[in-house]
């Protein structure tokens, strides 16, 4: 079946095009659900997604639809672009390629390709363009991450056809102190084309020696001074070769219009991953499209930080036998990048997971995912949720949205005092999918009646009080412990809400106003959003003594059973509730 359709690019003066390098790109791609996506010919774009959603697959596919046009599993059909012609791809590789063969047999190669001169029309074919795919795209896998950066063989450099990124080095000065320049930004060596191999050109990491008069790099004096300060790269640790090989075949050699690279993350540590994708960003030859699958965010980070305005960020998500695709928008994109605290929330790390949960604090996501990975909750089975805080209620929107824009299913948990904002109220449940107008007249009817009970103390209010407990207080010594604490619990009690926050659905007023609360935490947990019906965390172990926060957590880790604790049992009630919703259908019991 033939899956792809071709665009031809409009000729020029053929003056102007001359000397024109044909291309080829992908300018539409529909997924296996119908799902389709356009491309310009110079954009990042990656792919990211929980494990076994098709991310590599999708490399695969399309650099075979460079190929050829045939349906695969996760792509089901593309649209190519092309610029030039037959005539002009045979002119291209005339004035670049080296000819090999006898006149009439001849054939041209160069980085990665070997086109026989009877082929070089497969370019104009519209289903089958094999022959001379390899001059228009490469990929970089997982599987040759560490073996991309080993010795190249040793050619007649100029005389015959680089087949290694290493031997581009070795032709192109300038190219190999820009890689030594990068690599060394990373690792703190230079990473330098050993000249002197004899039947392979091997890397060397290390202090390249500077040349003395009367020397080159073939010299023996410089070869000896070299091997003293420098050791060869295959001997190296995996995280420094892998790092290499991405530089190698995605910035060395560079000359394709297609690149697809696997997981570029794979053996680096943090810091360098981040750096290999800002490098990418950065460096990259302008006129090529790059498709990358990744699991990191530190790549995505890096990525963003070196060439923001050109990343596109793609979810794939696995749905049965198809393959759904969501796109964060250029707009978010920009806007996490301007924003510190959302680039560094962990909000990447969620669209790697099947579902994650917002909580306000870092105590609320340990107590909540500690019970949800309980055998009673999750069964056997670890639940592949993550679990992020926004320090605050005021920030759970934002987050939810740029993960709901990328189609990762959340959850927000919020304390019952969320019903005390309205704005901060609304604007999360409708970010969450709701109709402000289906819950309003349940927040309305349970915000007065709460606040008609007590208004707010005002500050004269406050202050009389605290001058009450600082009564017969002086001296020099300690400050009394009784009062400390009846100062504190002043400042517990400004609102009527503190105390709703304390207590929970039990503080609220009986009658209507329980009702109006029952309705609306059954509205909200239907588009995701849970309240806290105890009010807060603390709330679901109140003979806990072990203050606010991480300390009640810890507290509650160390004494008690999550499994089979009876205070616990409405909490486990809750998170039951939450991931009975959640839950993916795959991770069904």
């Amino acid at each position: 079946m033939d899956g792809s359709q071709e665009t031809q690019s409009a000729p020029g003066s053929s003056q102007a095009r001359e000397f024109i390098k044909p291309t080829i790109s992908f300018e539409s791609v529909t997924f296996s659900n119908g799902d389709v996506l356009t491309f310009e010919e110079d954009e990042i774009i990656v792919f990211v997604g929980p494990n076994n959603a098709g991310k590599s697959a999708a490399l695969r596919e399309l650099e075979a639809f460079v190929s050829r046009n045939v349906e695969q599993k996760v792509i089901k059909s593309v649209t190519l672009r092309r610029s030039g012609s037959e005539k002009e791809l045979l002119r291209y590789l005339q004035e670049n390629a080296l000819t090999l063969g006898q006149p009439g047999q001849h054939s041209y190669a160069g980085m990665g390709y070997n086109i026989h001169q009877n082929h070089v029309s497969w370019f104009d074919q519209p289903s089958d363009r094999h022959p001379v795919a390899p001059f228009f795209c490469t990929r970089l896998s997982t599987e040759n991450r560490l073996v991309g950066s080993n010795p190249a063989a040793a050619i007649a450099l100029f005389a015959e056809p680089p087949n290694h990124p290493i031997h581009l080095l070795l032709m192109d000065n300038m190219l190999a102190a820009k890689i030594s320049g990068l690599f060394k930004h990373a690792f703190g060596a230079d990473l330098i084309p050993f000249r002197a191999g004899g039947g392979s050109f091997p890397l060397f990491v290390g202090r390249k020696p500077p040349l003395v008069p009367g020397e080159d790099e073939l010299s023996r004096s410089f070869i000896d001074r070299l091997r003293a300060d420098a050791v060869a790269l295959d001997q190296q640790g995996d995280g420094m070769r892998s790092f290499a090989s991405v530089l190698l075949y995605v910035l060395a050699a560079d000359h394709h219009s297609i690149q697809f690279l696997d997981e570029p993350e794979a053996f680096l540590h943090p810091p360098q991953a981040r750096l290999v994708g800002e490098f990418i960003a950065r460096e990259r030859k302008a006129k090529s499209q790059l498709f990358i699958a990744t699991h990191s965010t530190d790549i995505l980070d890096g990525l963003i930080s070196g060439g923001a305005d050109k990343v596109r960020i793609v979810r794939i998500q696995r749905d049965g036998a198809v393959n759904r695709v969501k796109e964060l928008s250029r707009e978010k994109t920009t806007a996490i990048v301007k924003d510190t605290l959302a680039r560094y929330s962990r909000v990447f790390d969620g669209i790697f997971y099947q579902h994650v949960v917002i909580c306000e604090a870092d105590a609320d996501c340990l107590f909540y995912s500690s019970l949800l990975n309980t055998k009673a909750i999750s069964s056997d089975r670890r639940a592949d949720v993550l679990f992020i805080h926004t320090a605050g209620k005021h920030r759970m929107a934002q987050l939810a949205a740029t993960l709901r824009e990328l189609d990762v299913p959340v959850s927000v948990v919020a304390d019952i005092d969320l019903l005390k904002e309205e704005n901060t109220c609304k604007k999360l449940f409708e970010t969450m999918g709701g109709n402000w107008s289906e819950i309003c007249g349940h927040f309305q009817s349970i915000k007065h009646a709460v606040e008609q009970r007590r208004p707010p103390l005002n500050a004269e209010q406050v202050a009389s009080l605290i001058r009450d407990k600082l009564n017969g207080v002086g001296g020099t010594d300690e400050f009394p412990k009784a009062v400390e604490k009846g100062i504190k619990n002043i400042f517990n009690t400004l609102s009527p809400w503190d105390e709703v926050k304390r207590a929970g659905r039990s503080a609220l007023p009986p009658g209507q106003a329980t009702k109006h609360f029952d309705d609306l935490l059954a509205k909200a947990q239907a588009v995701g959003l849970w309240i806290v019906p105890v009010g807060e965390l603390e709330g679901f172990c109140r003979s806990i003594d072990g203050g606010h926060g991480p300390g009640f957590v810890a507290k509650v880790l160390e004494e008690r059973s999550l499994e089979t604790d009876p205070e616990l049992q409405e909490a486990r009630e809750f998170v039951s509730r939450l991931w009975a919703r959640a839950r993916p259908s795959d991770a069904a019991d």
